[in-house]
This record gives structure tokens, C-alpha cells and sequence, in this order.
């Protein structure tokens, strides 16, 4: 979560955030989602997940919301369906005086929408955040990523290797293990805002990302 801080934040602008979040389950009423065939949280067929079934299985059959379940018992995840639980997320957290932008790479920012900063936001926004999320996007942006970056579940250092080599980033002489352990140690021999990097990190196949 990032957001911009003004140099004198205003602490008491949040009481009205504070007060607006013990409303928020109140708010969120609305949980529409795109249509599709309606199976409550009965495991539908997962063909379309493919390697990710399992995974899909596991979100449908956990604590997860009829409106995930809804979205997730096909094993797939639709851009519409992705940006239903992003708008419902949206509408729970402006009922807290919250907004959220999300990135078309990955990540989001949460601003506070009267732009007011108490040194305390963060640690008072991530509760109603994940509050939202429980209910609209436990599952749903995280099974879309995975499955747009890797759908068929291949493995992830072979992947990333063979598109850092193509893009001039490593030599052709950087093994997997290497890989593996440069990533874990944080040493990777190139800048962790190299564009190319980037590229093969969200989008190793090039199946998505333009640019």
C-alpha cells in the first residue's frame, strides 16, 4: 500500500474515518457478480483451471464468501469478474472514507479520499482493507495473476531464466539454481527497477504485458 503524505497531517480527520468504519459491513450490500452458472460453493467443473484446479478447489472450499465462491467454482477468472470484486472492495472501503487504486501490473495504492494523513492511517486503514477483501477478494485478484502470468503452472525459475537470458539480462551460462538463489538472497545482478526485469518477473511467458 503506498500513498502520499502531506508534511502536516491533520489527526483528527480521522475520527470521521474511525466512526464511517464501524458502518462498513453495513455498506457493502451490493454483491453482484457477473453472470455465470450458479453453483453456491459446490466445486463446479475445474477443466478450465487446468494445473491451478487444486487451487481453485481449495479457495471454493474454504471460509471463502458466496460471492468468491460464485466467481471462483469454474476455475477461471474473468477481467469482469476481477474487476466486479475490485469495485466491491472499492465501494466498502469509500464507506470508510477510504479509496483504492489498483494497478494494472500488480499492487494497489489506498489514499484516504478527504486526503487528510494521521500519522496512524496505515495501521487503522489495513484492518477495514482486509475486512473488504475477506468478503469480495480473498482469492479472486491473486488466482487471476497467477493464471494470467503462468496458467499453465510451469516452473517458475525455468521461466524466468529463459526470459532474463532473452532480454540480455544474464548470460547464457545463469543456471536455475543460480536463480533461485540470487532471488532469495535479494543479490539479483541487476537493478530491481530494470524495466526488462520487470517484464520478466510480472510476465515471463509474454503472454499479457505490453511493453
Amino acid at each position: 500500500m503506498t500513498s502520499a503524505r502531506p508534511t502536516a497531517p491533520r489527526p483528527l480527520a480521522w475520527v470521521g474515518l474511525l466512526g464511517a468504519a464501524a458502518l462498513f459491513l453495513a455498506g457493502c450490500t451490493n454483491d453482484s457478480v457477473p453472470a455465470k452458472q450458479s453453483t453456491g460453493k459446490a466445486t463446479a467443473s475445474l477443466e478450465a483451471a487446468g494445473p491451478r484446479a487444486d487451487a481453485f478447489r481449495d479457495a471454493v472450499d474454504s471460509d471463502v464468501s458466496d460471492f468468491e465462491a460464485r466467481i471462483l467454482s469454474d476455475g477461471r477468472v474473468t477481467p469482469q469478474e476481477l474487476e466486479s470484486a475490485h469495485e466491491q472492495v472499492r465501494r466498502c472501503l469509500a464507506d470508510s472514507g477510504l479509496g483504492i487504486e489498483y494497478d494494472p501490473d500488480g499492487g494497489f495504492s489506498l489514499p484516504a479520499l478527504d486526503g487528510e494523513y494521521p500519522d496512524d492511517f496505515f495501521e487503522n486503514s489495513d484492518p477495514i482493507l482486509r475486512a473488504g477483501e475477506k468478503r469480495f477478494d480473498e482469492y479472486v485478484t491473486f488466482l487471476f495473476e497467477e493464471t494470467r502470468r503462468n496458467p499453465q503452472k510451469l516452473d517458475d525459475a525455468k521461466i524466468t531464466v529463459a526470459c532474463l537470458r532473452g532480454a540480455g539480462l544474464v548470460g547464457a551460462d545463469y543456471t536455475e539454481r543460480q536463480w533461485r538463489k540470487d532471488y532469495d538472497a535479494d543479490t539479483l545482478p541487476f537493478g530491481d527497477f530494470d524495466e526488462a526485469w520487470t517484464a520478466c518477473r510480472l510476465d515471463p511467458l509474454g503472454l499479457w504485458r505490453e511493453g
